[in-house]
C-alpha cells in the first residue's frame, strides 16, 4: 500500500518554531543597540538635506533662503524667503521639523564627543552649553548659494554617536561622525 505524505509532522513544525525563536533572540538585541544610531544618522541626514535644499532654493529663487535652527523648542525650520530687515524675518515657512515628535531620542547635543568637529575647512569649537554655533542659530544663504559658516551637532539619548552638520561661507555643507575617540 502506498502511504501519502504530504504536509508536516508535527515534530518538524516544533523544530522550525524552536530554530525561528533561537534566531530572534539573538538578532533582536542587535538591532535594540542598531536602532538608535540608524535614527540620529537619519536626522543628520535630514538636517543636511534642508540645508541643501535651502541652498538650491536660493539659487533658483534669487533670494535668501534660511535654516532656523530652535535648540530650545527641538526643532528647525525651513524658511524659503528671509529677509533680516523684516520682523519677523522669514516670509514663507516651508517646513517645520520637531525632533520630539519623531520620537527617536534624537535632539541637539555633543553626547560623548570631547574633541571640536573638524571640516575640510574650519575646524568648530565643542561647547557644552551651545551645540549650535550659527549667528543667531540661522543659517542663511544668498542667490549665489554662499552662506553663513557654523555648526550643529546632535546626539541620541541612548548612543554614544554623535554627528556635527557644518557649513562653509563657501556654499560647502558637510556631515561629520563621532568614532569615540576622533571624527570621521
Amino acid at each position: 500500500m502506498i502511504k501519502n505524505s504530504k504536509g508536516f509532522t508535527l515534530i518538524e513544525v516544533l523544530i522550525v518554531i524552536g530554530i525561528i525563536s533561537i534566531l530572534s533572540a539573538i538578532a533582536i538585541p542587535n538591532i535594540i543597540d542598531w536602532l538608535p544610531n540608524y535614527r540620529l544618522k537619519g536626522a543628520a541626514r535630514d538636517v543636511y538635506s534642508t540645508m541643501q535644499k535651502a541652498r538650491m532654493l536660493a539659487v533658483k529663487t534669487n533670494r535668501d533662503t534660511a535654516v532656523i535652527l530652535d535648540p530650545a523648542g527641538k526643532k528647525y525650520e525651513l524658511c524659503d524667503n528671509w529677509d533680516a530687515s523684516q520682523s519677523p524675518p522669514c516670509i514663507g515657512n516651508l517646513q517645520d521639523v520637531y525632533f520630539s515628535k519623531m520620537k527617536s531620542g534624537v535632539g541637539y547635543g555633543h553626547g560623548n564627543a570631547t574633541k571640536q568637529a573638524k571640516t575640510t575647512v574650519t575646524p568648530f569649537p565643542l561647547s557644552p552649553d551651545d551645540d549650535v554655533s550659527y549667528s543667531n542659530n540661522v543659517v542663511v544663504f544668498n542667490s549665489r548659494g554662499l552662506g553663513n559658516s557654523g555648526y550643529i551637532y546632535l546626539d541620541h539619548k541612548e548612543h554614544t554617536t554623535t554627528y556635527a552638520i557644518s557649513s562653509q561661507s563657501s556654499g560647502v555643507i558637510q556631515i561629520v561622525k563621532w568614532q569615540g575617540s576622533d571624527w570621521e
